[in-house]
């Protein structure tokens, strides 16, 4: 999006009932929002530089939107009905974004209060105001200057050695790659130490750049062939065991080689750099409104055929993987959905869950869209044009309730409850829904008039049918359950409170029969004015088990 445009929604129905429609910013209130920006996004901690020069021609290129903090039109975010045309399109109702956060902003959903954007806004300001007539950095030049003066010492220490390869690793790494790449100064190289492995990442300093790559017993490697398709066209990793790897035309890559084949744990690994892209992903209703779930970062690499995406959002709950050939001939989108990434997770904690389920009622009229942000333009993908169907949409939102109706249990537990097992059973899912219902507050309703229950005394029972002709049925009547029922969730056992119905309306028939005259019996009715009551037992608490063989049994609570 460029910097002279404002980011426009569409407002559905709303719009029908409004006289006027969009209030857009004029060119000139855009240019002075960025101006008194500093060119830079005024979101907490962002500090994105929005205009620059293109690479090429003479032309500047821009990542800046203009925000409405007061929407522009009926429907959006903060939208404030009093205001007049004039007093939407100043100055003061205006808030300088990146592309990224703009989003967050502008979306139909945006938590983002009046009041915050305007705090955000004076602090953007006043901070642009503080750098007047101070020197600008990017963060390679305060690298460079830190590392120019620190790393000669080490450097000095690292020439003295007459095998640089072996030298300590711990103390010395930067220092051990500033003596590699002096074995061939064509090279730059980037050494990584991970749990006592070395990961030497090596790239051309110069163009035209040539050494001879020797790989031999190829054969005996499984799925080399189809991996090295994938190298070229898609620009995938290609992973080769040293021991099938040599190098010759440069005293770099024979030195590290040496090391390879002396340990015999070295791995050869090729393929395209793997770029980071900011992402977006959310759900687009038919109407045209968003509603943000997620912003991640995808990367991507490139090869001869086709570029290809891939990224994780929500702590890798989603995983996307997107592709488009170069010639235009097709994309393809594959968005997947699993649990497993939040496998011991304290429910109550899972990445972003309430913006999921904020989302999930969209399901059924929208699609989920990853807008992949790349330069000045946007790669756009979503369930609609992809092989995921309605079931897809289905099975995420009944996963999402799942999970919505155990985290208002695990709300009301002493005790944390963690995903321990995936298990999301049909049967559980009932009991949750109920449960959660109840929480919220009691189940009214009324009952078809009927038989309710029956039953019968004997002569161990004291009942005196003459104080019930007399003085009628109580108002209400309890059934209250004596023992509660302990369900699993995740590994852990629950019992809930016991549950209570009461009615109200009841009709009592009572009668003996001639042929047992000593055993009176009782039929209890529902009628029209019957109402029915299903609520929690009161003092009842919620208990989390750790040990499952109490489902065993159901457990007794006192009352």
């Amino acid at each position: 999006m460029s910097e002279g445009k404002t980011k426009q929604k569409k407002s559905g129905s709303a719009a029908e009932e409004v006289a006027h429609k969009r209030h857009d910013f004029t060119q000139t209130t855009v240019q002075r929002l960025r101006d008194r920006a500093g060119n830079v996004c005024s979101f907490p901690e962002c500090y994105v530089h929005t205009h620059g020069s293109a690479f090429t021609g003479d032309k500047a290129v821009g990542i800046g939107v203009a925000c409405h903090i007061k929407a522009a039109a009926p429907g959006g975010p903060r939208y404030d009905a009093e205001q007049t045309k004039d007093q939407r399109r100043h100055l003061d109702n205006g808030i300088w974004m990146c592309q990224t956060h703009s989003r967050l902003i502008d979306a139909d959903d945006s938590a983002y209060s009046v009041e915050t954007l305007l705090e955000w806004k004076q602090r953007a300001e006043a901070r642009s105001n503080s750098l007047l007539n101070q020197k600008s950095f990017t963060q390679k030049e305060v690298n460079a200057a830190v590392e120019e003066g620190n790393i000669s010492i080490v450097q000095r220490m690292m020439n003295m050695s007459t095998d640089p390869i072996n030298m300590p690793l711990d103390t010395m790494m930067t220092g051990y790659e500033t003596a590699l790449e002096a074995l061939d100064p064509r090279f730059n190289v980037q050494v990584d130490r991970v749990g006592g492995n070395c990961h030497h990442f090596i790239s051309a300093a110069q163009e035209n750049v040539t050494l001879n790559l020797i790989l031999q017993d190829l054969d005996k490697l499984e799925g080399f062939y189809e991996a090295e398709r994938a190298l070229f066209e898609e620009g995938r990793q290609l992973e080769i065991p040293g021991a099938h790897v040599m190098f010759e035309g440069s005293k770099l890559f024979e030195a590290i080689h040496q090391k390879i084949h002396r340990s015999g744990q070295g791995v050869l690994t090729m393929g395209a750099p793997k770029r980071p892209l900011t992402a977006n992903l959310y759900v687009r209703t038919t109407e045209g409104h968003e509603v943000s779930i997620d912003t991640f970062t995808c990367y991507y690499t490139s090869g001869s055929v086709r570029t290809v995406f891939e990224g994780e959002a929500l702590g890798g709950f989603f995983a996307v993987k997107a592709s488009c050939a170069h010639d235009g001939t097709g994309t393809s989108f594959d968005l997947r959905f699993d649990a497993e990434a939040w496998r011991g997770k304290n429910i109550l904690d899972l990445p972003r869950f309430s913006r999921l389920a904020k989302a999930a009622p969209y399901f059924g009229k929208g699609r989920l869209v990853v807008e992949i942000e790349v330069g000045n333009n946007a790669a756009s993908f979503d369930t609609k044009t992809s092989p995921i169907n309605e079931e897809y949409h289905a099975l995420l939102r009944w996963l999402i309730e799942y999970l919505g109706f155990a985290r208002k249990v695990a709300e009301q537990c002493s005790e944390a409850i963690f995903l321990k097992n995936l298990d999301f059973d049909h049967e559980v899912y009932s009991i949750l829904r109920k449960y959660a219902g109840l929480i919220d507050g009691p189940y009214l309703g009324t009952r078809k008039p009927g038989l309710l229950s029956k039953g019968l005394f004997d002569s161990q029972d004291k009942c005196d049918f003459s104080d019930l002709k007399t003085g009628g049925l109580p108002p209400v009547i309890k059934v209250a359950q004596k023992n509660s029922v302990s369900f699993e969730l995740f590994g852990q056992a629950i019992t809930p409170p016991r549950i209570e119905t009461l009615y109200t309306g009841i009709e009592l028939v009572a009668y003996t029969d001639l042929e047992t005259p000593s055993q009176p019996k009782a039929e209890f009715y529902t009628t029209e004015d019957s109402t029915v009551t299903m609520q929690m037992q009161s003092g009842d608490p919620w208990i989390v088990h750790r040990d499952l063989s109490v489902l065993d049994e159901p457990l007794e609570l006192d009352g």
